[in-house]
Protein backbone atom coordinates (compact mmCIF):
# COMPACT_ATOMS: atom_id res chain seq x y z
CA UNK A 1 0.00 0.00 0.00
CA UNK A 2 1.19 3.58 -0.96
CA UNK A 3 0.74 6.34 1.35
CA UNK A 4 -1.38 9.05 -0.12
CA UNK A 5 -1.94 12.48 1.52
CA UNK A 6 -5.20 13.90 1.09
CA UNK A 7 -4.42 16.56 -0.42
CA UNK A 8 -2.68 14.73 -3.12
CA UNK A 9 -6.25 12.11 -3.92
CA UNK A 10 -7.59 14.19 -6.89
CA UNK A 11 -4.20 12.81 -8.37
CA UNK A 12 -4.50 9.12 -6.94
CA UNK A 13 -8.22 9.36 -8.64
CA UNK A 14 -7.18 10.82 -12.02
CA UNK A 15 -4.81 8.14 -12.17
CA UNK A 16 -7.55 5.14 -11.14
CA UNK A 17 -9.23 6.82 -13.99
CA UNK A 18 -6.80 6.09 -16.05
CA UNK A 19 -7.19 2.10 -15.43
CA UNK A 20 -10.77 1.99 -16.64
CA UNK A 21 -11.24 0.50 -20.17
CA UNK A 22 -14.75 0.74 -22.00
CA UNK A 23 -17.18 -1.87 -22.00
CA UNK A 24 -20.48 -2.80 -22.70
CA UNK A 25 -21.78 -2.47 -19.36
CA UNK A 26 -21.27 -0.66 -16.31
CA UNK A 27 -17.77 -0.24 -14.94
CA UNK A 28 -17.29 -1.14 -11.42
CA UNK A 29 -15.28 0.01 -8.70
CA UNK A 30 -14.73 -2.08 -5.45
CA UNK A 31 -13.96 0.31 -2.69
CA UNK A 32 -12.83 -1.58 1.12
CA UNK A 33 -11.44 -0.83 4.19
CA UNK A 34 -12.32 -0.16 7.53
CA UNK A 35 -14.94 2.32 8.54
CA UNK A 36 -13.29 5.93 8.48
CA UNK A 37 -10.27 4.26 6.20
CA UNK A 38 -11.31 6.96 3.18
CA UNK A 39 -13.90 5.30 0.97
CA UNK A 40 -16.41 8.09 0.89
CA UNK A 41 -13.73 10.52 0.67
CA UNK A 42 -12.10 8.68 -2.17
CA UNK A 43 -15.88 8.81 -3.87
CA UNK A 44 -16.14 12.58 -3.01
CA UNK A 45 -12.97 13.44 -4.81
CA UNK A 46 -13.83 11.02 -8.12
CA UNK A 47 -17.18 12.86 -8.16
CA UNK A 48 -14.88 16.31 -8.10
CA UNK A 49 -12.71 14.60 -11.27
CA UNK A 50 -15.92 13.97 -13.13
CA UNK A 51 -17.22 17.27 -13.03
CA UNK A 52 -19.83 16.71 -9.76
CA UNK A 53 -20.97 19.80 -7.94
CA UNK A 54 -22.92 18.32 -5.89
CA UNK A 55 -22.43 17.33 -1.89
CA UNK A 56 -21.50 13.95 -1.84
CA UNK A 57 -22.81 11.99 0.82
CA UNK A 58 -22.09 8.57 2.49
CA UNK A 59 -25.39 6.91 1.46
CA UNK A 60 -24.86 4.44 4.77
CA UNK A 61 -28.59 4.74 5.19
CA UNK A 62 -30.51 5.36 1.95
CA UNK A 63 -27.22 2.56 0.57
CA UNK A 64 -27.72 4.03 -2.68
CA UNK A 65 -27.12 7.78 -4.53
CA UNK A 66 -27.06 9.09 -8.03
CA UNK A 67 -25.10 11.93 -9.75
CA UNK A 68 -25.86 13.05 -13.20
CA UNK A 69 -22.41 13.79 -14.80
CA UNK A 70 -21.77 16.81 -16.63
CA UNK A 71 -20.08 16.26 -20.12
CA UNK A 72 -19.68 20.17 -21.07
CA UNK A 73 -16.64 20.37 -19.33
CA UNK A 74 -13.68 19.35 -22.30
CA UNK A 75 -10.80 20.33 -19.57
CA UNK A 76 -11.57 17.62 -17.76
CA UNK A 77 -12.56 14.03 -19.34
CA UNK A 78 -15.28 11.81 -17.96
CA UNK A 79 -14.09 8.77 -19.77
CA UNK A 80 -17.76 8.60 -21.19
CA UNK A 81 -19.13 8.24 -17.78
CA UNK A 82 -22.74 9.68 -17.21
CA UNK A 83 -24.04 8.93 -14.16
CA UNK A 84 -22.09 8.04 -10.79
CA UNK A 85 -23.99 5.55 -8.33
CA UNK A 86 -22.61 5.55 -5.56
CA UNK A 87 -24.21 2.21 -3.32
CA UNK A 88 -22.75 1.65 0.53
CA UNK A 89 -23.50 -1.67 1.39
CA UNK A 90 -22.33 -1.61 5.11
CA UNK A 91 -25.82 -1.90 5.82
CA UNK A 92 -26.98 -4.83 3.85
CA UNK A 93 -27.24 -8.02 5.69
CA UNK A 94 -26.75 -10.66 2.34
CA UNK A 95 -26.61 -10.29 -1.08
CA UNK A 96 -30.44 -10.59 -2.16
CA UNK A 97 -30.88 -7.57 -0.29
CA UNK A 98 -28.98 -5.35 -2.98
CA UNK A 99 -31.58 -6.43 -5.20
CA UNK A 100 -33.98 -3.85 -3.95
CA UNK A 101 -31.85 -1.22 -5.29
CA UNK A 102 -32.82 -2.43 -8.73
CA UNK A 103 -29.62 -2.73 -10.41
CA UNK A 104 -30.60 -4.48 -13.51
CA UNK A 105 -31.45 -0.73 -14.31
CA UNK A 106 -28.13 0.72 -13.68
CA UNK A 107 -25.51 -2.61 -14.13
CA UNK A 108 -25.72 -2.84 -17.61
CA UNK A 109 -25.75 0.77 -18.94
CA UNK A 110 -21.86 1.44 -20.49
CA UNK A 111 -22.26 4.82 -19.36
CA UNK A 112 -22.36 4.48 -15.58
CA UNK A 113 -19.62 4.07 -13.36
CA UNK A 114 -20.38 2.31 -9.86
CA UNK A 115 -18.25 2.61 -6.87
CA UNK A 116 -19.43 0.19 -4.17
CA UNK A 117 -18.33 0.27 -1.32
CA UNK A 118 -18.15 -2.48 1.26
CA UNK A 119 -18.61 -4.99 -1.86
CA UNK A 120 -17.85 -7.76 0.39
CA UNK A 121 -21.25 -7.20 1.32
CA UNK A 122 -22.91 -8.32 -2.11
CA UNK A 123 -20.40 -10.98 -3.23
CA UNK A 124 -22.17 -12.56 -6.16
CA UNK A 125 -25.09 -10.38 -6.34
CA UNK A 126 -22.62 -8.00 -8.45
CA UNK A 127 -20.29 -8.61 -10.95
CA UNK A 128 -16.55 -8.78 -10.70
CA UNK A 129 -15.33 -5.25 -10.11
CA UNK A 130 -13.53 -3.64 -12.71
CA UNK A 131 -11.17 -1.98 -10.18
CA UNK A 132 -10.48 -3.02 -6.52
CA UNK A 133 -8.70 -0.01 -4.29
CA UNK A 134 -7.77 -1.15 -0.60
CA UNK A 135 -7.48 1.70 1.86
CA UNK A 136 -6.20 1.58 5.26
CA UNK A 137 -5.94 4.69 8.01
CA UNK A 138 -4.03 2.31 10.33
CA UNK A 139 -0.77 3.79 11.20
CA UNK A 140 -1.68 6.98 9.39
CA UNK A 141 -1.99 10.45 9.84
CA UNK A 142 -4.94 12.41 10.14
CA UNK A 143 -4.44 13.79 6.91
CA UNK A 144 -2.89 10.78 4.84
CA UNK A 145 -4.20 6.93 4.25
CA UNK A 146 -2.63 3.81 2.42
CA UNK A 147 -4.26 2.69 -0.45
CA UNK A 148 -3.45 0.07 -3.06
CA UNK A 149 -5.43 -0.40 -6.31
CA UNK A 150 -5.34 -3.82 -6.82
Amino acid sequence: MQKVLLSDLSQFVKDALTRLAPKNTATIIALRGDLGAGKTTFTQALARELGITATVQSPTYILMRKYQISNHKPARPTGGFQTLIHIDAYRLENPKEFSALKPEQFLSDPKTLVVVEWPEKVAGALPPADLTINFSSQDAGEEERYIEVV
